[in-house]
């Protein structure tokens, strides 16, 4: 086990190696000491010697790993021994189907603890992305607005309305580009990739057709180097460049490459808001060229909603995690209802909302990793809620619910939202089903 951690390049090699090691080293031990029986057949609890190697091996590695030592054991009897031991092998069997299901149920679980860290890291760091970008906007306004009345917000719903629309990946980077020139006076600028596996350079876009990089800039190799945003006065070299920010997907760079701007704009803040908004960029893009259909189809979910229904659909596909759906539907003139039900999430749940007709909500709230029996206690509690807060009767004519469970895709979810809603909606003035 020490070893394949060691190599862990090497794991499938590395794992035979070491069973094949560990085994003929017990082998050698019973051949040392007892010639006649390596195996310890015939030895009161002889075969515990095998067997808690066994264990700890299959337990380890899995069912692959005990059927190597099976196998192993098996050659040893036909080598040593005159006769087949059926009832010692069968026991070892045994042994090993049970231990590596064990295995099994464990790597599954740790498989599934891994995926709800990873989803909820990535939502730590959207969050504190939206931080960022709300600290930058409040900035930006504060020093801007009445020269360039510019929001970040709205910067970023035109990126993702270019991403949507567009047919080429260039164009959200094209107009990034773009915006940035106009609003933070930079002259001269291109976005250039850089593969780690090939060690070549692209270039994507620049402002000027006759832009050259210079792939041999030391500013270029230190942001590379240290994956970070680096200017011309951490280096002590000559550069051709005022500033260069990576930004990093999975085996491929992306590079803004400042070569002229106003120096009054060169700045931590604007070579931050450029890093934020090639990140956003990049990672949307990911998600909503999966979901560009279902988005312009349903225009009155929100996208961001629509996101997280299809990421928690690809991880039950995957890992079979449970994630729900409860649908509101709700008939009231009170605007603030959808208001009210959202102060009672919890962290990771998203709601969103959709006004369908006059005095009738949607609020359809997704929660994350939540079965459907933990689906039925949240329901209890927000009625519960409504209950104290509005009323028995208000609850009773004028709040439906129903919940989903997020194993198909999220066309025939939505669709489902609305076929319930034409179900309760065609009774009678209330929501009596």
């Amino acid at each position: 086990m020490f070893l394949t951690k060691i190599f862990s390049g090497l794991s499938i090699k590395i794992l035979l190696a070491e069973i094949i090691l560990f085994f003929m080293v017990l082998v050698g031990i019973g051949i040392y000491t007892n010639p006649s029986d390596p195996l310890f057949i015939n030895a009161q609890y002889g075969y515990l010697f095998y067997l808690l190697p066994l264990l700890v091996l299959t337990l380890y590695y899995g069912l692959t790993a005990g059927v190597i030592v099976l196998i192993l054991i098996f050659l040893v009897m036909m080598f040593y021994y005159k006769e087949l031991y059926l009832s010692y092998f069968l026991w070892m069997f045994l042994f090993t189907l049970v231990s590596s299901e064990f295995n099994y149920y464990w790597s599954q679980n740790l498989k599934k603890s891994e995926e709800k860290f990873k989803y909820t890291d990535d939502k730590l760091r959207d969050l504190a992305r939206e931080l960022m970008l709300l600290k930058i906007s409040h900035d930006q306004l504060e020093k801007q607005y009445i020269v360039k009345p510019v929001s970040i917000r709205s910067v970023i719903l035109n990126i993702r309305e270019k991403m949507l629309v567009s047919k080429d990946e260039k164009e959200p980077l094209e107009f990034l580009l773009k915006f940035v020139s106009t609003t933070q006076n930079v002259y001269d600028a291109a976005i250039v990739t850089y593969s780690i596996e090939k060690n070549s350079f692209e270039s994507i876009t620049s402002i000027n057709e006759n832009f050259k990089i210079n792939f041999d800039d030391v500013l270029i190799k230190k942001s590379i180097e240290d994956d970070a945003i680096t200017y011309i006065s951490q280096v002590e070299e000559y550069s051709e460049y005022l500033a260069v920010i990576p930004v990093k997907k999975e085996d491929l760079y992306y590079l803004f490459v400042i070569k002229d701007m106003n120096f009054l704009f060169l700045n931590l803040d604007t070579l931050l808001m450029i890093n934020l908004f090639m990140f956003y960029i990049l990672k949307e893009n990911e998600v909503l060229k999966n979901i560009k259909e279902i988005i312009l189809s349903y225009k009155e979910f929100d996208i961001d909603f629509i996101k997280e229904v299809y990421r928690m659909y690809q991880i039950y596909k995957s890992f079979n995690i449970e994630s729900t759906l409860v649908i509101f539907y709700v008939k009231t003139d009170d605007q603030n209802f959808p208001l009210f039900l959202k102060t009672k999430l919890r962290g990771l749940d998203i709601m969103d909302s959709l006004k369908v007709d006059k005095g009738f909500f949607i609020l359809p709230i997704l929660l994350p990793f939540t079965p459907f029996s933990g689906a039925q206690s949240f329901v209890r509690r927000i009625t519960q809620l409504i209950r104290d807060f509005y009323s028995e009767k208000f609850l009773e004519e004028n709040v439906k619910y129903t919940i989903e469970l997020i194993d198909k895709d999220i066309k025939a979810i939505i669709d489902k939202i609305y076929t319930n809603y034409f179900d309760i909606a065609k009774d009678d003035k209330g929501l009596k089903k």
